[in-house]
């Protein structure tokens, strides 16, 4: 736990450092401040989520995976069971590189459906609201992730790769490499990727959906590829306008971990409106 600890600090000032040289250079909003509102809590979620969101999140979906298997008539047994993971079908008979392209693509798409979920459901958006809480948005933002927004987007993802038969290592392997490209989506920085902007996520991309402003609610689902907003309709890039306001419209999460991960059990206020 202490050698865990000393690597998720260590991460944190490299990370800090790296952003906050970009976020210089390249800001979205030059005069955000670094050192702003919500920045305890973020640290706290940074060191919660692997030492306690990850874990949690990990058991509950082998759980999940060992319920399909036996469902599917794999037995009880653990070695039954890891045969009907490991079994050969069509998908993981091909050959990895062309498995991973598969997955990326398939994951992100299951990924911007269940993030729309989280988003058009009443009772999904209180847990997903969260995320959306801070009203500074910058790299550190994108930590804050209730257990069961996590739990939920995780179990979406993997359930049609078990039915399918793809290689557990490879999806395990893909869904943190795309986590890892979420930090940089909430960067505080101007970057569109120019021609790639329909494509490529990008940060700018990325911030017209955490904004608060009306015109931006509910757009740009998408954690890698813009296509399935713009083939579902839910695509907003305003030509040399970025958003300047952030948060949930409506009503005020708490900052501070645990009030934040109580939020969800709390009443809806009757004005609350989603951001």
């Amino acid at each position: 736990m202490l050698l865990q600890l000393l690597f998720l600090a260590i991460a944190l000032v490299v990370l800090f450092v790296f952003f906050g040289l970009i976020e210089r250079l390249w800001p979205s909003i030059p005069s955000q401040r670094r050192f702003r509102r919500g920045l305890t809590t973020d640290i706290t979620w940074f060191f919660w989520d692997p030492l306690v969101n990850r874990p949690v999140t990990v058991f509950t979906v082998a759980v999940f995976a060992v319920l399909v298997a036996v469902i599917a008539g794999a037995g009880m047994s653990g070695s039954a069971i890891r045969a009907w993971l490991d079994r050969e079908t069509i998908f993981n008979s091909q050959p990895p590189w062309l498995q991973a392209i598969q997955l990326i693509v398939l994951v992100d798409l299951i990924g911007y459906w269940s993030h729309r979920f989280f988003h058009e459901v009443g009772v999904l958006w209180r847990i997903h609201a969260v995320h959306h809480s801070s009203e500074t948005l910058d790299w550190l933002s994108s930590v804050r992730v209730h257990p069961l927004n996590e739990i939920g987007q995780r179990m979406a993802q993997a359930l049609p790769f078990l039915l399918l038969g793809y290689s557990p290592g490879l999806l395990a392997a893909v869904v943190p490499l795309l986590t890892l490209y979420a930090i940089g989506l909430h960067a505080n920085v101007s970057w569109d990727f120019g021609p790639l902007r329909k494509v490529i996520a990008s940060p700018r991309f990325h911030r017209w959906h955490h904004t608060s402003e009306l015109e931006g609610l509910d757009k740009n689902y998408s954690g890698l590829l813009p296509v399935w907003d713009i083939l579902f309709r839910t695509y907003y890039m305003p030509v040399g306008r970025v958003p300047a306001e952030f948060g949930v419209l409506g009503e005020t999460v708490p900052e501070g971990l645990f009030r934040q991960l109580l939020y969800p059990l709390r009443r809806r206020p009757s004005a609350a409106v989603r951001g």
